[in-house]
């Protein structure tokens, strides 16, 4: 059964959605948004028939180091030309970029597992071929533990936790990541969290 919190998440989820496309996966998906942007009410003023395209946001991650790689596509509400609009953007992001963070989500994945399955220290020497800073491992550890409450709030909401052994040495990471993966089993769960629940993961 779904808790009142978990019924709130559930309705912003459902007017997000109906709202903003915050998430594509594929150019086929963007496509699909994009020929909606006339019919989409801004997720600032509301206004209905405002919505153009603005270009990319465009950075580096592991996908292509030498190359920068699309990020997100940008929106605006457009107030020229007499048009409704108020002026302001808004971005699409593709679902296995993270915010603030110049890794994939599948690059995220693999360091959360790694962390949760030994230590941190593990972890980062696992993923030695990013070629990030200990220091910028440990940050990004650290918004994940801080994030922890959230995740699971947004996952009680679409699923209940998977039944796990009674094992008091289990860190309460690694009871996120599981009901992460039994909530999405394919081969990004961090990418369909994105997609489905329309907030960054981290």
């Amino acid at each position: 059964m779904v808790s009142r919190v978990g019924w709130r998440f559930l309705w912003g989820i459902r007017r997000n959605v109906s709202e903003q496309p915050w998430f594509y996966r594929c150019e086929k998906e963007w496509n699909a948004i994009a020929e909606r942007l006339k019919q989409t009410p801004c997720p600032h003023c509301k206004a209905v028939g405002a919505l153009i395209r603005h270009g990319y946001l465009r950075g580096f991650d592991e996908s292509d180091p030498q190359r920068k790689t699309i990020r997100a596509r940008r929106i605006f509400c457009s107030n020229r030309n007499r048009r409704p609009g108020c002026g302001r953007t808004f971005s699409v992001w593709r679902s296995d970029k993270i915010r603030r963070l110049s890794l994939t989500t599948r690059a995220l994945w693999r360091f959360l597992k790694n962390a949760i399955a030994g230590t941190i220290a593990a972890a980062i020497r696992a993923v030695a071929d990013y070629r990030r800073s200990d220091r910028t491992w440990q940050r990004l550890w650290k918004r994940f533990d801080l994030g922890q409450s959230k995740i699971r709030t947004a996952l009680s909401a679409w699923r209940p936790p998977p039944e796990l052994p009674a094992d008091s040495s289990r860190r309460p990471a690694a009871h996120v990541l599981a009901h992460l993966q039994a909530a999405f089993p394919d081969a990004s769960p961090i990418a369909s969290f994105q997609q489905t629940m329309r907030t960054f993961f981290v």
